[in-house]
């Protein structure tokens, strides 16, 4: 009996990727700079980003990898940093209607850096939807639990976005975690503003110029930092490449 369970969740294994249809792909490379960088030396930060984004038949997968770099401070020690995310999500559920999917959803977030903040492995589970926005090209709302390696586990709710209007874009993300026992709850804006001079260039390829704007209030949610030294409003300028 138990060799035909296992035997049959292996068939299904194979037969589901097999099945599997992608509709969609976009994979892209940024380069921003900006200032004003909270809990960073200096407060400034060079970054690149590797980005991929696909919409699929058993729901969807975004991917991202930032390597962070900044100044280097008299006497002081260059801040580098490697983050990223990864976060598929599975429907379950397909409707007509404002919500046109219901969605597993799951964020592994990874992350180093060359200071005492160390390593970090954490885990996000949740259900989002999909949202039939009027005006925009998607809008999906996600609730997670957030197993988290060294802080507190939390919540979080994540909204994520985007418009576009001829080469006009904004596109971004919205994130609120909850509060804990060690941490404040925080709350992160992070819109993207591009236009797409590819077109200008004689280039098929989207070629996105813009900002990244960067609002975090209670940066970290840590709360034996002042104010002032952890609500980030920073401003990025930006190249993105669409490969």
């Amino acid at each position: 009996m138990k060799k035909a369970i296992i035997g049959t969740l292996l068939a299904s294994a194979v037969v589901i990727p097999a099945q599997a249809e992608q509709y969609w792909a976009d994979n892209s490379v940024s380069v921003l700079y900006g200032e004003d960088y909270k809990l960073v030396p200096d407060e400034k930060l060079t970054t690149m980003t590797l980005e991929h984004a696909s919409g699929h038949s058993w729901g969807g997968l975004f991917f991202f990898v930032d390597r962070h770099v900044g100044e280097t401070p008299e006497g002081g020690t260059q801040f580098k940093e490697t983050y990223g995310e990864f976060s598929p999500k599975f429907t379950v559920l397909k409707m007509d209607g404002f919500v046109s999917a219901i969605n597993a959803a799951f964020t592994y977030e990874f992350g180093s850096t060359n200071d005492a903040s160390g390593q970090q492995d954490n885990y996000l589970y949740g259900v989002g939807a999909d949202l039939n926005v009027p005006g925009m090209n998607y809008f999906g709302a996600t609730y997670y639990y957030a197993n988290n390696e060294n802080v507190e586990n939390d919540h979080q709710l994540t909204l994520t976005y985007g418009w576009n209007k001829g080469n006009f874009n904004i596109d971004g993300y919205i994130d609120y975690s909850t509060a804990t026992e060690d941490l404040n709850a925080q709350f992160h804006f992070n819109p993207q503003i591009t236009y797409n001079v590819g077109p200008a260039l004689g280039l098929k390829n989207k070629i996105k110029v813009g900002v990244e704007y960067s609002y975090w209030n209670n940066k970290f949610g840590l709360n034996f930092i002042d104010d002032e030294d952890k609500d980030q409003n920073a401003v990025s300028f930006m190249v993105k490449a669409h490969l």
